[in-house]
Parts: structure tokens; sequence; C-alpha cells
């Protein structure tokens, strides 16, 4: 297994309780995908440097886990989909 951290950009338009929902819909996508270890470490909302399908800011969420890497393209997909999801990054932590 490999250790992640990825960084999302949830829609400024959730409300707290959005956002939580969402934080734990990705949580269980991340889990189902055979991911382990997950701390999800909250920003806050923050401006944004520039604007991103026409918001100026977001909610930001860091997790950290561990999954196999062929699955991480598929959680990248899955987050696509989401209309609560503006961004994400997912990268190795070896890698920084």
């Amino acid at each position: 297994m490999t250790e992640y951290e990825m960084v999302t950009l949830f829609h400024p338009n959730l409300d707290e309780e959005g956002v939580e929902k969402a934080s734990q819909w990705l949580q269980d996508r991340i889990t189902s995908l055979g991911g382990e270890d997950i701390q999800a470490i909250p920003w806050g909302r923050r401006k944004l440097a520039f604007p991103i399908q026409k918001q100026l800011e977001a909610t930001y969420i860091q997790f950290d886990f561990k999954m196999d890497g062929s699955k991480v393209s598929e959680l990248t997909r899955a987050m696509g989909i989401s209309e609560d999801i503006i961004r994400q990054l997912i990268i190795r932590k070896q890698d920084r």
C-alpha cells in the first residue's frame, strides 16, 4: 500500500452539513476501493487564487490515506463525477 495525500476543494454552495456529507461520501469511496488509515484534516473555507468553475472560494479538506496505486485513477474518476467537488489533487507522500 502506498501513502497518499489528497487536497479536495468542495463547492462553496455547500453548508457545513453538506461538506460533512460529501466528505463522508469521499471517505466511504476510499474505503470501498481498499483504502485504509483515512484522516480528514479540514482547512476551512478559503478564497481561491483564480476562479474555478466560476467560483471564487471553496472549502478545503486534506485527506491522508493508504491505497493500492492501481485504484487512484478510479477514485479520481469518481470525484470528477461528483458535483460537490470542484477540484482535487492526489500525490504520493514519498514524492513530496
